[in-house]
C-alpha cells in the first residue's frame, strides 16, 4: 500500500504521492491538503459539490523523477489548491502493463536511458491525459540527424555539416575520404578542426580533431565522470565504424551556450540561456573545487 510522502516544514508544505494505484486515487484526493481546509467553510458549502482535484502524473526514471530539482518543482506545483501529484513507481513503469499504471489527468513524461518510451505512448493513448511534453517527438530527439532536420525547418542557424550513414541500404551516403588535415564526407570537405558526432543522441562520445599546425590529435568528449567530461588523445584519424555527423568547429573562446528551456506563450517564445565553459576545455578550468560547474545566466 502506498503512503503519502510529505516534506518537513510548516503545515502548508506541499505533499505528493509516489506510485499510487488506480484504486487509491479517490483516497488521495480526499486526504491531500486536508489540514488546509476551513471547517466553517465546509459547513457553509455543504450543499455544494466538492472541488475535484487535478491529478498530475510524473512518469520518468526514478533518477529523474526523484531528483532534487524535480522535487523542488513538485513542491511548488502541489501548493496549488486543486492540484495533486503522483510519481509513477519505476518498477511499475518498467515491469507492469500500462493498464496497471496510475490514472492521471495530466502527464509529465520524458525519456532518459532505460525509459520505455513505447509504453508511455501506449499509456497516453489508453488514458488520454493532457500531455505537457510531446511523447512522439521524443523519438526524434534521440537521433541527431532528426534534431538537425527540425532545427533547419525552424530556420535556426547550424554549422555547416554532412551526415555519414554507414548503412548498406544507403550507399550514396557513406563516402568518406580522409586526409592529414581534412575529411571529405559525401563530397563535402571539412578542414580541421572539425567535430565528429555519433548520430545517436544517447552517445556522448563526441570527438574534435585538430590540425597538424595545432599539434594534431583529438579531444574526446564523454558524459561527465566526476569533474571530467573530456580527454585529449594523440589519435588523429576519424572512426571507421558507425554513422556520424561531421561539422565545422565553431570557435567560442572556450564557452558554450546551453539552452535550458524554451516556453511558448501566446505571442512570444521565452528562452533561458546559460553560459558555461566548453566540455573540451581542461576540467580544472571548469570546476571550482566543488561538485558544481561554474555557469552564468545570460538571458
Amino acid at each position: 500500500m502506498t503512503t503519502p510522502t510529505s516534506f518537513e516544514g510548516d503545515h502548508s508544505a506541499a505533499k505528493f504521492f509516489v506510485g499510487c494505484e488506480e484504486d487509491e486515487i479517490d483516497d488521495l484526493e480526499s486526504n491531500m491538503k486536508a489540514e488546509d481546509r476551513d471547517v466553517s467553510d465546509d459547513e457553509n458549502d455543504s450543499d455544494s459539490p466538492p472541488e475535484r482535484q487535478i491529478l498530475v502524473g510524473i512518469c520518468a526514471m526514478a533518477k529523474k523523477s526523484k531528483s532534487k530539482p524535480m522535487t523542488q518543482i513538485l513542491e511548488r506545483l502541489c501548493k496549488f489548491e486543486f492540484i495533486s501529484v503522483v510519481i509513477f513507481n519505476e518498477d511499475v513503469v518498467l515491469n507492469e502493463p500500462v493498464e496497471n499504471w496510475p490514472v492521471c489527468d495530466c502527464l509529465i513524461s520524458f525519456h532518459s536511458k532505460g525509459f520505455p518510451l513505447d509504453k508511455a505512448v501506449a499509456y497516453a493513448k489508453l488514458r488520454n491525459p493532457v500531455l505537457i511534453n510531446d511523447l512522439n517527438m521524443q523519438y526524434y530527439i534521440q537521433d541527431r540527424r532528426e534534431v538537425y532536420r527540425i532545427l533547419q525547418e525552424e530556420g535556426i542557424d547550424l554549422p555547416r555539416y554532412a551526415v555519414l550513414n554507414r548503412d548498406p541500404d544507403r550507399p550514396d551516403e557513406c563516402s568518406l575520404v580522409e586526409g592529414d588535415d581534412h575529411v571529405e564526407v559525401n563530397g563535402e570537405i571539412f578542414q580541421k578542426p572539425f567535430v565528429e558526432k555519433p548520430v545517436s543522441a544517447e552517445d556522448h562520445n563526441v570527438y574534435i580533431y585538430y590540425p597538424v599546425s595545432a599539434g594534431g590529435g583529438s579531444q574526446r568528449l564523454f558524459r561527465k565522470i566526476g569533474s571530467r567530461s573530456s580527454v585529449y588523445s594523440p589519435e588523429s584519424t576519424v572512426r571507421k565504424t558507425g554513422s556520424y555527423i561531421y561539422e565545422e568547429f565553431m570557435p567560442t573562446d572556450g564557452t558554450d551556450v546551453k539552452v535550458l528551456c524554451a516556453l511558448q506563450y501566446t505571442l512570444s517564445v521565452r528562452t533561458m540561456l546559460m553560459l558555461r565553459l566548453a566540455n573540451h576545455q581542461p576540467s580544472m578550468e571548469k570546476w571550482n573545487g566543488t561538485v558544481r560547474e561554474k555557469r552564468f545566466v545570460t538571458l
